[in-house]
């Protein structure tokens, strides 16, 4: 049984039949008007095989051209007997052969290889080609893309009518109207159907030729609207997640500012009544210590009055007792004060100076380091450091000399009060600041670390005993800052 001949392989015969043929002919005329005396009709019948091969081998058209021409002016030759005249028009339709055969060659190699370059994008591009007849709305051929996209043979495809892959028949009208009207569309969106009977959205578009012959390139956007759609159904989720919880915080504010409301209601009624518990221990306390006064002035009338030792003894016991009393009395003014209004940030230098101002320094010597150095503390600031002066003055015996510096430590800011008095027994270094302590000698410390811990600042003592003392205060970092006056403070590790 014969094996059937392949498409590609007829083509080929059918080519070369074509070409034998028609050299046949031109050779057979030849032959024949030379053996009649006819030389001038023939030469044209030679055209056809020429163009024949040129159309089919362009790469080999000139060689062909060459070898026919040799064959027909090596006919004339013979036959004419070298007539001078029948040379002369065979020589020159020698040279017309040659001339055709060379610039047709040229010109059908061009054609080809722009064929070939235009076949290598119809077949290897990313989006799918097809062509389609305007007339007969006809699949005319497609590309491997296409056919893979749409899940179907291109064999298959050619032929076929274009509903096959565009169902819709609104967009297939809509698609020929316009490339009949402009010739050619736009990006246009359309639904294609695939053998297996899915949907995708193509973005397609195309131009018609002379011929009314459409050229369409057409993308799967089918991923992509998919993702438009999950992206739209999310936005729309979290709109609708955004509204709601918009809406609990709009309730939740209106809540908070109803809470807001009622806690300044709460704490102006707190003012209020401190404020008169103020005014009240104010009063209270101002007669009070008019009373004392007045107890302090008959005890000295009567210590004046009498003689008896024994008495005399118990009256001075009496007035040490009256004093401590006017003592504590006046350091809950103080410790009252603490806290009445808001911390602020304060200069270092300045607030140490103004509290120097108001205390008789005598002869010990004041040295404060220079720099723009605040702290965020109470108003009370200042009465700590003038409690710290005043601590010298009290306890330092032989003190000639107060030095305020700071530095930092451990990212701190530590401000040092030193002087060079007797220092601080190491007995008593865990004890001044305490109030128990403070009964005795006084409750500056104690009211000064109270003042400072409003803020989160401490204070303790690191100075030597028998060489001076040394108070430290310690701000913790975001307690203060650098205005850039003066020298910024050391890292002192």
């Amino acid at each position: 049984m014969t094996a059937a001949l392949s498409p590609a392989k007829k083509e080929r015969i059918y080519r070369a039949a074509m070409i034998v043929l028609t050299i046949a002919i031109a050779l057979a005329s030849t032959v024949y008007s030379l053996s009649v005396g006819i030389y001038e009709v023939f030469p044209f019948i030679y055209f056809l095989p020429i163009i024949l091969f040129i159309y089919f081998y362009p790469e080999r058209g000139v060689l062909f051209t060459l070898a026919l021409s040799s064959v027909y002016i090596a006919l004339v030759y013979g036959y004419s007997g070298f007539d001078p005249q029948a040379v002369a028009v065979s020589t020159a339709w020698y040279v017309v052969f040659v001339t055709i055969g060379v610039v047709t060659s040229s010109f059908a190699g061009g054609l080809r290889e722009e064929e070939r370059k235009y076949h290598c994008i119809f077949e290897n591009s990313q989006a799918a080609i097809f062509t389609f007849s305007l007339d007969t709305q006809q699949i005319i051929e497609c590309n491997g893309k296409c056919a893979q996209m749409l899940r179907l043979d291109r064999t298959v495809l050619a032929g076929q009518p274009l509903s096959l892959i565009i169902a819709d028949a609104a967009d297939r009208d809509r698609l020929t109207g316009q490339l009949t009207r402009e010739q050619k569309t736009g990006d246009t969106e359309m639904v294609f159907t695939a053998r297996d009977g899915t949907l995708r959205q193509f973005l397609v578009s195309a131009s018609a030729t002379p011929d009314r012959i459409a050229i369409c390139s057409a993308i799967d956007i089918t991923a992509r609207k998919m993702a438009e759609q999950v992206i739209g159904k999310a936005k729309e989720d979290l709109e609708r997640r955004v509204n709601e919880r918009t809406e609990q915080l709009m309730h939740s504010n209106e809540e908070l500012l109803a809470e807001i409301q009622e806690r300044k209601r709460f704490e102006s009624a707190i003012r209020l009544a401190n404020h008169k518990f103020a005014t009240l221990s104010g009063v209270t306390r101002h007669d009070i210590l008019n009373q004392i006064s007045a107890m302090m002035m008959y005890l000295a009338l009567v210590r004046e009055a009498e003689s008896d030792p024994v008495l005399a003894g118990y009256l001075a016991k009496m007035d040490n007792v009256l004093r401590m009393v006017q003592k504590q009395i006046r350091f809950t003014r103080d410790y009252q004060a603490i806290g009445e209004s808001e911390p602020r940030w304060q200069e270092i230098g300045p607030v140490i100076r103004e509290a120097a101002a108001g205390i008789n320094l005598g002869s010990i010597a004041l040295d404060v380091q220079p720099g723009g150095v605040e702290v965020y503390a109470d108003a009370g600031l200042l009465r700590v450091f003038a409690n710290l002066i005043e601590n010298t003055l009290t306890h330092g015996e032989h003190a000639a000399r107060i030095r305020f510096s700071y530095g930092i430590v451990d990212q701190d800011l530590v401000i040092s009060c030193e002087d060079d008095g007797v220092g601080v027994d190491p007995k008593a270094k865990g004890k001044i600041f305490r109030r128990e302590y403070a009964r005795n000698t006084g409750y500056g410390l104690f009211l000064s670390t109270e003042i400072l811990g409003i803020t989160g600042i401490s204070m303790t003592e690191n100075g030597t005993f028998g060489q001076g003392a040394r108070l430290e205060i310690r701000v913790p970092k975001g307690g203060f800052r650098f205005t850039g006056n003066g020298t910024r403070p050391q890292d002192l590790r």
